[in-house]
């Protein structure tokens, strides 16, 4: 006897059943996920009562997991002895552990892994112990969640396995390979499955040559630029440029709004095609029509901010243009009243466009409607992500706090200054909406940052040095930073141990203590201070922080050689050094390594003084100012900066300014094109640099984006002086270096070459050009 329990759905039975002993548990029409993991999912047990109940709950849950298309129950009873068996009949979709591709010659697995959007090597595991963790999970969500974060793999119903053959043809098509075949096949593994698309590509066809006929407001390039399809070209090692008639579609669309956004409402776009075999010539038609004048720009709805106040100079730089219609200007001016809403908490505001067109005299009137709604306040701040920083790491430095206004800016400075504690690799922060209030989601990445390195340093002062450091950045999660560094060269050795305490008395103050041993060997004498320093600074505003902190020291200047200039042998021997610091300093960049906006004002006074038994008295004033610009109109992705140094120092109580304290201006990262201090005073007698008491330049820089954020190109020009009087600072004396450059932001540390060339040349340093290199930081 056989009694149909479920079809896709429920069925009521009688209650008679409700005693009867579960004699076996069968699963049949399963292809893909073994039948042990199939009845691990399951309540129903040989041995126990049977439960209607419980056949409810496991279709319940099958169905829950995803991984069915189709469940059914019934139950039979062929010996008639109250025992019955339980089948569960079922259509399983295939877990795919691993997507292949074959036949494919001219597009590579990771073009399409990646124009598919997927990832084609889910990892092999082993499917049995992976079944074992399955079957211990005490509840149903873990048993789903270790299939969701894909231990064997993902579910794909077919619907979705044809979805993706569909779109490897079309991937194919708007390749240019007209009459490709996909077809696919799933080879089952114990508890997963690989799946195998089967390429046949068909023959490319390409684009020859494109002409452009009948425009005459923009140029064939402008035109080109926004299509899609592009010309045959030597040059740019463009042998074979795919070609379709669904691109060519699409741009003549493009084409067309390009025009309609530059005020062409009657504009006409087609193409002819000539083949030559698998070569298409295509030639583009444009018909441009009247130019339509923006003849009025309405605001409504704008309570809170006044016309001029969202328009600004806009429209008066458009009437100089000609007064047309631009998209680009509607854009802007949309741009700019979110802008200025979000600026007082209003993020909820909407700005639609009305276009009313006068075609008799060919002109545009433009309305926009602000929907300003309410302003927004924060409800709870939540933190993802971290799972080793501590969240008060993160909410400390969060310039929205829950139940304040939620300014735009503010959630902005707050992703800064998160992303400058220089732990995480990626923060976001998302505002989510709910009811009055919403609720800012503060996602974050962590960095590995318990680093043991080792590694090679290099600038011209220093040399080579390896080094090897241990160092722990968010120190057990507090954000405090521990360090102990050795580091030896062919021209330098500094041995360190360090530790900055973070919000040093829960209040926005650091804590550094630092011991160190540093030894420089210059060309003609060697310098080694052995000592420990300590400063205390605080924050104060948003951006600035003042520093105070001491340093004691004991000086030693060694191995000097007789052909050292009299300046450098006074300084022999052995002294002690007792300083007291002072910075005050204004930082607004968005990124410490390379900066792309902002802007960096410093000075910092040290005094040598003669407090327990100091012997270097001198004081000495350094200042620092630097502005970092990205391209605001093309968004090129260019960065612009303009810096500038100064300083002077000045001996007291009839001593000398230390040799290592004075400006050595020329090199790496003064004025490039010039050794080592060759661009201040020389020693008329070696023509060996003996450092400046005074000392200016300035600096500018062009950088070109390569690659990403990674692979810079730049221009620079530095120009300035190092002397002994303020009097040397007349235009015939000073100096400068220009040149180009690369710089690469690596895992390991920022990568610098500059190739500059001097304004003119210095005795001891006659030549016109010279290469610098810094490996582990720029400035």
């Amino acid at each position: 006897m056989i009694r149909r329990l479920l079809a896709g759905g429920l069925l009521a039975v009688s209650a008679a059943f409700a005693q009867e002993t579960v004699e076996k548990v069968l699963v049949k029409g399963n292809k893909y996920l073994p039948e042990e993991v199939i009845k691990s999912l399951l309540r129903t047990k040989e041995g126990e009562p049977f439960s209607l109940e419980k056949v409810r709950e496991d279709v319940r849950r099958l169905f829950r997991t995803g991984l069915f298309k189709r469940v059914e129950v019934y139950k039979q009873d062929q010996d008639g002895d109250g025992m019955p068996e339980v089948v569960f009949v079922v259509e399983d979709l295939p877990v795919i552990y691993k997507i292949e591709f074959e036949g494919n010659r001219e597009l590579s697995d990771e073009t399409l892994k990646e124009r598919l959007g997927i990832e084609t090597e889910l990892g092999e595991v082993e499917v049995e112990e992976t079944v074992q963790t399955l079957t211990a999970s005490p509840a149903i969500e873990e048993r789903l969640a270790l299939l969701r974060r894909m231990k064997l793999g993902r579910v794909l119903t077919y619907d979705e396995i044809e979805s993706l053959r569909k779109r490897i043809e079309e991937i194919y098509k708007r390749e240019g390979f007209e009459g490709t075949r996909v077809t696919y096949r799933i080879v089952p593994k114990k508890g997963a499955s690989k799946l195998v698309f089967v390429i046949e590509e068909g023959e490319k066809k390409y684009v020859g040559e494109i002409k452009i006929k009948g425009n005459r407001t923009f140029s064939d390039k402008k035109i080109r630029s926004v299509m899609q399809l592009k010309p045959k070209s030597l040059w740019l090692l463009r042998w074979k440029p795919a070609f379709s008639r669904e691109l060519l579609e699409e741009d003549l669309e493009s084409i067309r709004r390009f025009y309609e956004s530059e005020g062409f409402f009657e504009a006409e776009v087609t193409a002819k095609v000539k083949k030559r075999g698998a070569r298409h010539d295509v030639e583009v038609w444009v018909k441009e029509g009247p130019r339509y004048k923006l003849e009025k720009l309405e605001i409504t709805g704008n309570t809170l901010y006044a016309y001029s106040e969202l328009v600004g100079d806009l429209l008066k730089k458009n009437a100089k243009k000609g007064g047309y219609y631009r998209k680009e200007l509607i854009e802007k001016i949309k741009q700019n009243i979110k802008e200025k809403y979000a600026e007082i908490g209003f993020l909820k505001v909407r700005v639609k466009e009305e276009l009313k067109l006068d075609r008799e005299n060919k002109k545009v009137k433009v309305t926009l409607r602000v929907e300003e709604g309410e302003p927004v306040y924060a409800g709870r701040i939540e933190v993802k992500g971290n799972y080793e920083t501590r969240d008060y790491v993160i909410r400390r430095e969060m310039r929205v706090q829950e139940h304040e206004l939620m300014v735009k800016k503010k959630i902005e400075r707050s992703r800064t200054r998160i992303m400058n504690l220089g732990y995480y690799e990626s923060v976001d922060i998302e505002p989510v909406p709910r009811g009055a209030k919403w609720d800012l989601l503060v996602k974050i990445r962590e960095r590995f940052t318990g680093q043991f390195s080792v590694g090679l340093s290099y600038n011209e002062v220093t040399g080579l040095a390896g080094f090897i450091e241990l160092r722990k950045g968010n120190f057990r999660g507090t954000g405090d930073i521990a360090a102990i560094s050795v580091s030896y060269g062919t021209q330098y050795r500094n041995n360190a141990i360090s530790y900055v305490r973070k919000w040093f008395l829960k209040k926005p103050m650091d804590l550094d203590l630092s011991l160190f041993d540093r030894r420089i060997e210059y060309t003609t004498y060697t310098v080694t201070r052995v000592g420990f320093s300590t400063a205390l600074s605080k924050e104060f505003g948003e951006y600035w922080r003042a520093s105070i902190g001491t340093s004691i020291q004991r000086v030693r200047y060694s191995d000097i050689s007789p052909y050292a200039v009299s300046y450098i042998k006074l300084m022999s021997g052995t002294r002690d050094s007792r300083k007291l610091f002072f910075t005050l300093r204004r930082d607004t960049r968005d990124w410490f390594i390379l900066p792309t906006r902002g802007s960096l004002l410093s000075l910092k006074n040290t005094l040598g003084v003669g407090l327990l038994g100091g012997d270097e008295k001198f004081y000495k004033l350094q200042l620092e100012g630097a502005k970092y610009l990205k391209d605001p109109l093309f968004d090129t992705g260019v960065i612009f900066s303009l810096r500038a140094l100064a300083g002077f120092v000045q001996p007291y109580g009839g001593s000398i300014v230390p040799i290592d304290e004075r400006f050595f201006v020329g090199g790496d990262f003064t004025i490039r094109g010039y050794k080592y201090g060759y661009a201040g005073p020389l020693d008329p007698a070696t023509n060996e640099p003996i450092g400046a008491t005074r000392m200016a330049m300035v600096s500018t820089e062009l950088m070109l984006p390569l690659y990403k954020r990674m692979i810079y190109g730049a221009l620079f020009f530095d120009y300035g002086l190092g002397a002994n009087s303020w009097s040397d600072f007349k235009p015939s004396n000073l100096l400068g270096g220009y040149g180009v450059g690369l710089r690469l932001i690596t895992p390991f540390a920022p990568i610098r070459v500059d190739w500059a060339f001097k304004t003119k040349t210095v005795p001891g340093d006659q030549n016109r050009s010279r290469l610098h290199f810094v490996l582990g930081t720029f400035f």
